[in-house]
């Protein structure tokens, strides 16, 4: 798969980004309507921290990313290096939109400090590590600009609970028939966790990616009823676990 060079800006540059945001009447960011059963409040609460985990934990925190994106936010990756911009592309992310920053080493609190003020979102990945002090000091500017993280197989970044927890509990891959075939899209379950309005657990089933590279909803009904079609062997194949190459460059 080709992927596109992704634009990777300067820790002197964040603040040329993107204008610092004024607090919206809205509390909460917009997402597409394939995960908004994920959510109790119907969107991301400005200002949270949600934990991301599992083997397809990049392309879900990615197409958190859609719906901001959409409605005009700004978004940044750090310490997310192998980020294919071609997958997420298709998957529905507006990168004109994106700022990268690969390796930010010692500088990641601060980076990410100075990202709080500026942009909507923040994708962390899972090797940044934050001092105790750094972390509280960055959820506090969070919560004053009403910009949230999603931290990948890192949710424990900030040294306290996330908002939100989106563990990817089962995957499978479809267009291998016979040992031999070219992937072609992802099922995947999403179990969701958290406080407050999200504290009652949630399940929701996706294409991520679908046929065409992009996200879509499964309908839980209609997977139920197929699956209760099924021999029990191949209820136990139906949701193999299996890497994520999809948003990782080759």
């Amino acid at each position: 798969m080709t992927h596109l060079t992704p634009v990777v800006s300067p820790l002197s540059e964040v603040d040329q980004l993107a204008k610092p945001i004024t607090l919206a009447c809205d509390r909460t960011f917009p997402i597409v309507a394939e995960l908004s059963g994920l959510f109790g409040d119907r969107g991301m609460r400005r200002g949270s921290t949600i934990g991301v985990t599992g083997d397809a934990a990049l392309s879900l925190a990615v197409a958190l990313s859609i719906g901001v994106s959409r409605s005009g936010g700004w978004m940044a990756a750090v310490g997310l290096p192998s980020f294919g911009s071609l997958a997420a592309s298709e998957l529905g992310a507006e990168l004109s939109r994106w700022a990268f920053i690969d390796r930010p080493g010692d500088q990641a609190g601060n980076v990410i400090h100075a990202l709080a003020a500026n942009v909507d979102l923040v994708l962390i990945g899972p090797d940044i590590k934050l001092r105790a002090d750094h972390g509280h000091r960055i959820v506090a500017r969070m919560r004053e600009r009403g910009t949230s993280a999603v931290a990948i197989d890192n949710s424990y970044l900030f040294n306290s609970r996330v908002d939100v927890n989106l563990r990817i509990t089962q995957t499978m891959w479809t267009g291998i028939g016979s040992g031999h075939g070219r992937l072609t899209s992802r099922k995947v379950e999403v179990e969701a966790t958290g406080r407050g309005a999200n504290s009652s657990p949630r399940r929701q089933l996706l294409w991520l990616p679908d046929e065409k590279g992009q996200l879509g909803a499964i309908d839980q009904g209609d997977e139920q009823k197929k699956s209760s079609r099924l021999p029990r062997t191949e209820n136990k194949k139906m949701f193999a676990e299996l890497t994520e190459p999809a948003l990782r460059a080759s």
